[in-house]
This record gives C-alpha cells, sequence and structure tokens, in this order.
C-alpha cells in the first residue's frame, strides 16, 4: 500500500493478515488511493488507540476495520464509545450495511468504520474471504469436512474459529500455500460483491472525486 507519508490518512487494521488483505485487494481492485495502514496486534490495542489515533495533529481521514466477532452489537457499541469519548457527535446506533462514514467535525476528522465480515453478521477476516472462494471450487467442500471431521478432543483451535481453520485448509492445497492477501493477488480468491462493497467503501473515504489508480509498491508479506 502506497504510504501518504504525512500521517494525514490512515487506516487502523487489528493485525498483519488484515493489512495484507487490503494492500491486495487495492492491488486487484486498480482503484487505489494513499494512505497509510496500522496494523494494532488485536481488538483491544486498536480500541485503545482509536482517541490517540484522532488527536493527532494533521490527521485528515481514519478509517477503522473490526472483526464483528460473535455479537456485531457489542463490538459496535465498544468502537462508538471510544469515537464518543474522543469528542465525536452523531454517531449512528448501528453500522451502515455498505460501511459507515462519519463527516469531520471541527478538529475531528472523517471516520470510516467496516465491520468484517459484512458489517451485519457475526465473523472475522476469514469469513469474508471464504465469500471469495469460488462458488464451483471443488476443495473447499472437502476442506471444510476435513475439519469438521476432526474430533472435538483433538481440535487445537476453538470452535467459534471453526472458519478460519477452514480457510487455512483450503489455502494449504493451493499450488503454491500462500497467505490470504498473496491468495487475491493470485486469484485463487475472486472479487465479489462484499468484497467490492469493501473497495468502495475505502474510495469513498479515502479517495478524491475524480479517482486516480496510481501504481503501488508490492506489499510486505507479513
Amino acid at each position: 500500500m502506497l504510504d501518504r507519508g504525512d500521517g494525514s490518512h490512515v487506516l487502523l487494521v487489528e493485525g498483519e493478515d488484515d493489512r495484507h488483505v487490503v494492500c491486495h485487494l487495492c492491488n486487484r481492485s486498480e482503484k487505489v488511493w494513499k494512505f497509510e495502514i496500522k496494523p494494532s496486534e488485536g481488538w483491544e490495542n486498536l480500541r485503545e488507540a482509536i482517541g490517540a489515533e484522532i488527536r493527532v495533529r494533521g490527521r485528515k481521514v481514519i478509517g477503522i476495520i473490526v472483526d464483528a466477532d460473535d455479537d456485531v452489537d457489542a463490538r459496535w457499541r465498544a468502537v462508538a464509545h471510544r469515537l464518543e469519548q474522543a469528542g465525536l457527535v452523531d454517531v449512528p446506533s448501528e453500522p451502515v450495511p455498505n460501511g459507515t462514514i462519519i463527516p469531520g467535525q471541527k478538529r475531528i476528522p472523517r471516520i470510516g468504520i467496516w465491520m468484517m465480515p459484512d458489517n451485519e453478521l457475526p465473523g472475522e477476516l476469514e469469513d469474508f474471504i471464504a465469500r471469495m472462494i469460488p462458488g464451483d471450487d471443488a476443495i473447499w467442500p472437502l476442506s471444510q469436512k476435513y475439519i469438521d471431521c476432526i474430533p472435538e478432543a483433538e481440535r487445537k483451535f476453538k470452535s467459534k474459529k471453526k472458519r478460519r481453520a477452514q480457510v487455512h485448509a483450503w489455502l494449504a492445497t493451493r499450488t503454491r500455500p500462500r497467505p490470504m492477501g498473496t491468495a487475491i493477488t493470485a486469484q485463487d480468491l475472486q472479487m465479489e460483491a462484499n468484497s467490492q462493497k469493501l473497495i468502495d467503501w475505502l474510495q469513498r473515504l479515502f479517495g478524491p472525486s475524480d479517482p486516480v489508480a496510481p501504481k503501488l509498491a508490492s506489499p510486505k508479506r507479513p
């Protein structure tokens, strides 16, 4: 992802996987605008950073991508509470399905919020990625079955992380097993309605009214 270099446009994400996926989505879409992506090493760290990021001098736009996890409403309230503590007023009572954007207010920058996977359902980054697996892919049902057949006593992952395990089992079967982001550029994963919706949200949040497509440097591997 191209960095503006001035810290004025920033996207906060939970971790390196999120950064990697966004970088490759932008590369794949060929409609990219300059902004810095800041991984936070988890939800808790991202939540704690919101207030400080809003107060950074010269900050014009902040995007926030978080996992909805098990409870969309609870995660939304947690983000909204941090924004209100920072002085933002008129925070919506619930996420907008196409991605929330709150206009700048006085010294507060424009704020965008995207809740993985689609601003409406519980889930996380891997649920977003699962939608990009081609519908006619023969291996995806087998990958799901493989994970489902692991005895409960032998599972090293929590039950709510089953989709994550299924997605990574599928990725392991590619010609060149690769991270989620790289699988987007390699076209193992397909752009579909929800991934295009995320690109459109980034465009509305960070892009000029007359978008350009600058050449991107290759994103760093996680």
